[in-house]
């Protein structure tokens, strides 16, 4: 989290127009790591919405999270680009190595998650570690960067 920053602060920001929802949202992620229950109330009623929409845009974005991640957080792109560049086979070596299954919300320490396609498909796979993107991933580079993060 970032010194000084609230939700509040970052709704100030900007204007309560339907157009900015999601980029508040995704703000919010960044600062705090994910939009609690709390901060999308104060959205909610920010940009004069219903909770449940509030959700909705954040729950339809890979990206953003609306649960407290874990101390390990890894994604996977699972796009079409990355399958046929050995995607899956990334997700079974990472739940071979920590004994989890991707999807898995059970671990509090690690969690992977197979994601929607982030446009990168010239550079996939793509690996996304507590936020640092991996490209170009191989079922054996990813010890290494696993190793960065143990």
């Amino acid at each position: 989290m970032q010194k000084g920053i609230t939700v509040e602060k970052i709704l100030l920001e900007c204007e309560s127009k339907a157009q900015n929802l999601l980029p508040t949202l995704k703000k919010i992620g960044v600062v705090f790591g994910y939009v609690s229950k709390e901060d999308a109330m104060k959205v909610a009623e920010y940009f004069e919405l219903s909770l449940a929409r509030v959700y909705e845009v954040a729950s339809f974005y890979d990206l953003i999270e609306t649960k407290k991640t874990a101390n390990l957080e890894i994604k996977v792109c699972s796009g079409g680009d990355c399958v046929l560049g050995d995607s899956t086979g990334i997700v079974h070596e990472i739940e071979n190595y920590f004994r989890i299954k991707a999807g898995d919300e059970n671990n509090p320490k690690v969690k992977l998650r197979k994601i929607s396609c982030l446009g990168r498909c010239g550079e996939g796979p793509i690996m996304i570690v507590n936020g640092r993107v991996y490209e170009k991933v191989t079922r054996s580079s990813i010890y290494k960067i696993l190793e960065e993060w143990a």
